[in-house]
């Protein structure tokens, strides 16, 4: 693993222009309040050089995300109650990244390139469940039944410009199992080299435009200890591919647990995502697990044939466990038609296998956001489905024959929560009180072994929620949610335990 470290840093560092420093900022979390903030000001056609189907987003980047929907929406106000959500959601999200907003020149004050804030955001979350839940998408965080405690915050340092660390610790306590360690949720630091940037240390990733789940890397489980390199901003390629728009591109390698039929393997994986029109993205993502403990060394060359597909099943047993594909989304207008603003459609493409360097057996999500429906400002409709069963292939996602612990983490899909040979359909309605209440309301209906005969097992897992930001800046989230199943699904790489459960949650967090 450390030669295939230390020759791709090199290569992919020589993409960089390492004759300027770029202020490096750190990441904002993947469950951040401002992800929704900048979603919801993208669907009222306020962005249109976001790129947000590659996560996390740097702090820089929410900030210029937030002075181009800010001056779009000077020039374009309409006044009425749309009008006043927007200018609410614009004023938290500016009080938020005031720092990176006058780094940008856009507020008063000077930056300041050189600070450290030991205390922000601290937080307490409690969650009971009548019985231990099944969740999702939650940095591979495990509850117990009846009550869960959560409390936590976060460190930055930054030095000069180039430098950036980032700190999360955070202690769990169960009724179930009371004593525990402090974790440490994300932990990394950062060094800009140009356009791009070197991130060393722990984190999470999500790509894809999936609102609930992504097929190839999502935040369901651990986050990673990895060396990444990515340019946090898009930039252009030269030459003829300048036709691909705004460019953003990730690459990481990672060792995964001990704990496995095969200890230690490595991970690794590449994502190129571009923008060639404003309303449009388009992504292209390969990741592949190779050697571990007992499995023969790669070369790098073996790692180039094998990660570009050239040659999957190498000479010498090196076989490795691939996933690779595509994504598109399209923000379209339709306010002149249909009652909403606009809609995103936007659909996932991952294939397990390969055949002459093509993915195949894919699994396919499909989804459409529905922006601002009734054109009040207030509310929006997420519907989202996907579906990863290969007919005539049983089990065939997320597992494989040498790497028999499949494509998991610490005992969670590394990719969507539903695991192996099953669908997923879920569905969101969010509604603004005001631009600092918000309502949601959410369904998710899960069915697994699609192989075997019927019945098959099923999960349904409904959801009301509140997010409260106060004027004193408190953020309160409370939610109730019921999980109802039906038969225990037996080929997922993790098995999953489909129980009847009650959940409520409550989170405060308070900003500094």
């Amino acid at each position: 693993m450390r030669k295939c470290i230390v020759a791709s840093t090199v290569i992919l560092g020589l993409i960089c222009n390492v004759a300027a420093n770029g202020f490096v900022s750190v990441n904002v979390p993947l469950d951040h309040w401002s992800y929704n903030d900048i979603d919801k000001l993208i669907g009222q056609g306020l962005i249109d050089s976001s790129m947000m189907n590659t996560r996390p987003v740097s702090r820089l980047e929410m900030a210029r995300h937030i002075v181009e929907a800010d001056e779009k929406f000077q020039a374009n106000c309409a006044g009425g109650e749309s009008s006043e959500i927007i200018k609410g959601i614009l004023g938290r999200l500016k009080k938020e990244f005031y720092q990176e907003l006058a780094l940008l020149g856009t507020v008063d004050g000077g930056p300041l390139l050189d600070f450290v804030k030991p205390f922000e955001d601290p937080y307490v979350k409690y969650l009971y469940a009548k019985s231990k839940p099944e969740t999702e998408n939650v940095r591979g965080d495990r509850f117990d039944e009846h009550s869960n405690l959560r409390a936590g915050f976060t460190s930055r340092l930054q030095v000069f410009d180039n430098l950036g660390f980032n700190i999360h610790p955070e202690y769990p306590w169960s009724s179930e199992s009371p004593d525990r360690d402090v974790k440490i949720i994300e932990g990394y630091g950062k060094l800009g080299l140009g356009s791009f940037e070197i991130e060393a240390g722990k984190d999470s990733m999500f790509w894809g435009p999936g609102q609930h789940g992504a097929l190839i890397m999502s935040n369901n489980a651990d986050p990673f200890k990895m060396v990444k390199i990515s340019n946090p901003s898009p930039i252009s390629l030269p030459w003829i591919f300048r036709v691909l728009g705004p460019v953003k591109i990730v690459w990481f390698l990672t060792q995964l647990e001990e704990d496995r039929p095969i200890p230690k393997p490595n991970l690794t994986g590449f994502r190129i995502e571009f923008k060639p029109h404003p309303a449009v993205e388009l992504g292209v993502s390969r990741t592949m697990i190779f050697g571990g403990q007992g499995r023969p060394a790669y070369s790098f060359v073996d790692y180039l044939k094998a990660f570009t597909g050239s040659n999957e099943a190498l000479t010498g047993n090196k076989d490795n466990d691939q996933l690779g594909g595509f994504d598109a989304s399209v923000l379209l207008p339709v306010d002149s038609f249909l009652p909403a603003r606009n809609i995103k459609l936007y659909t996932e493409w991952i294939g397990e296998d390969e055949a002459g360097g093509l993915p195949q057996d894919f699994g396919i999500t499909y989804g459409a956001k529905f922006y601002d429906i009734f054109k009040t400002g207030k509310t929006d409709l997420t519907i989202e489905y996907a579906d990863d069963h290969v007919p005539g292939k049983a089990n065939c996602f997320y597992n494989h024959g040498v790497y028999r612990a499949g494509y998991t983490y610490d005992g969670r899909i590394i990719g969507h929560y539903m695991g192996t040979d099953s669908k997923d359909l879920f569905i969101r309605l969010t509604h603004y009180l005001s631009s600092d209440i918000i309502l949601g309301l959410q369904c998710d209906k899960q069915t697994s072994d699609l192989s075997s005969p019927p019945p098959h097992p099923t999960l349904g897992r409904y959801q009301a929620d509140v997010t409260f930001f106060t004027r004193g800046n408190w953020e309160i989230q409370a939610g109730y949610r019921h999980e109802n199943a039906n038969g225990t699904p037996q080929g997922n790489p993790v098995p999953i335990r489909f129980v009847d459960s009650d959940i409520v949650f409550v989170q405060i967090t308070y900003d500094f």
